[in-house]
């Protein structure tokens, strides 16, 4: 993928964030919470604002560059790549709301005032988006929402969740999108303990007979199925891409590493068993890149990279892991220890091998695809 220079000129400064302020705190959100401070900061970067209109605050940028900015924040902290993926993904959700929410949240979003959760995955509901029973009645000008969302990223700090629920009948057809301000009475929310990934507040949120006003339904009755595949998209290419940076900074490490210790009076990087290992997973990691930027240059161009998504969000995680794994081996025992964030890394990266689609579905997507849908296991 040959970037533009305005994009490499991002490219360089991300690096340089990421590798300056983020990578030395890394370690830190593990057992604290991340400042808010912090996510003000990445909103004066302009991270957070790439997709949010001129008009509202933002920068009305390339999903190319959201790609650009996401590899190279994840060689610093993987976690801090949620932050511009969500932000991404409620903007988009939130372009054929009502002007007064857009006016209201998007410069909030894009300044890190505000953080906005997706709340799609329900208990027992994950692949199967289409079967969620989150419910959503009209009454008068107002909309009752019941139910509950699990493993939603930032359920433990949001501001507020674009909130996918049944208004309809069965299956996709009967599923809008409302906004829900997450301080309404009747809503209640659960972190979950975690292995990884503790700085997003990963949990559930609980709708009890919660009201908004009829207007915060974002587009038609029914849409919310498309708007929630739609974003589903571009994200997984994210996910491939911070995938691979926080990979790639982790061989960069462990180059320099096997280059300076020696063993049997010679570098371990002149032994072909290292060598030949950390060859294969730079050839990985560049094929899972292209996969992710050609999502992206397809999102940009405003064509439909459903396949291309799912190949790069199996290959991005899997390989990245790997490599990482890789790593964690090839510096011996202190590659397991706390001294280094290799440990940290593998397991935030492997999280996101379930994340916004399993590896299983990703190749139930490719294979439907290329089969055709009446091939498919599933519509």
């Amino acid at each position: 993928m040959l970037l533009s220079d305005d994009d490499r000129l991002l490219a360089e400064a991300m690096r340089r964030y990421a590798t300056q302020r983020l990578l030395p705190d890394y370690p830190l959100w593990k057992t604290r919470p991340f400042p808010r401070e912090r996510i003000v900061d990445l909103g004066n970067l302009g991270v957070l604002g790439v997709r949010v209109p001129a008009e509202y605050g933002g920068a009305g940028g390339s999903f190319v560059s959201l790609g650009v900015i996401n590899e190279e924040l994840g060689r610093g902290d993987f976690n801090v790549c949620y932050f511009p993926q969500l932000a991404a993904i409620a903007a988009e959700l939130l372009g054929p709301a009502e002007h007064r929410l857009k006016e209201r949240w998007l410069p909030a979003l894009a300044s890190g005032e505000a953080v906005i959760a997706f709340g799609l995955t329900e208990p027992g509901v994950g692949s199967d988006a289409a079967a969620l029973s989150a419910s959503a009645r009209r009454e008068g000008d107002e909309i009752v929402l019941n139910g509950e969302k699990s493993s939603i990223t930032f359920a433990g700090l949001a501001d507020a969740c674009v909130v996918f629920a049944r208004t309809g009948g069965p299956g996709a057809r009967g599923i809008s999108t409302i906004f829900v301000e997450l301080d309404r009475p009747g809503i209640s929310r659960q972190v979950y303990p975690s292995t990884c990934s503790t700085l997003t507040q990963r949990g559930s949120l609980h709708f009890d007979e919660v009201r908004v006003p009829a207007e915060n339904q974002i587009g038609a009755e029914g849409a919310g199925f498309v708007h929630a595949m739609t974003a589903l998209d571009f994200n997984r290419a994210l996910i491939c891409l911070a995938s691979v940076g926080a990979a790639s900074q982790s061989l960069e490490e462990t180059m320099d590493y096997v280059k300076s210790r020696h063993t049997f009076g010679q570098p371990l990087a002149k032994r072909e068993g290292v060598s030949f290992e950390l060859a294969e997973h730079l050839t990985m990691l560049r094929c899972a890149r292209h996969l992710g930027y050609e999502t992206l240059q397809l999102c940009d161009a405003g064509e439909a990279p459903t396949q291309v998504a799912a190949m790069a969000k199996w290959l991005g995680p899997k390989c990245s892991v790997e490599a990482i794994h890789a790593s964690m081996i090839l510096h011996g025992w202190i590659g397991y220890s706390s001294e280094l964030p290799l440990d940290q890394r593998m397991r935030d990266v492997s999280g996101l091998e379930v994340g916004d689609g399993t590896p299983h579905i990703m190749k139930a997507i490719i294979a439907r695809e290329a089969l055709g849908r009446e091939f498919a296991s599933y519509r």
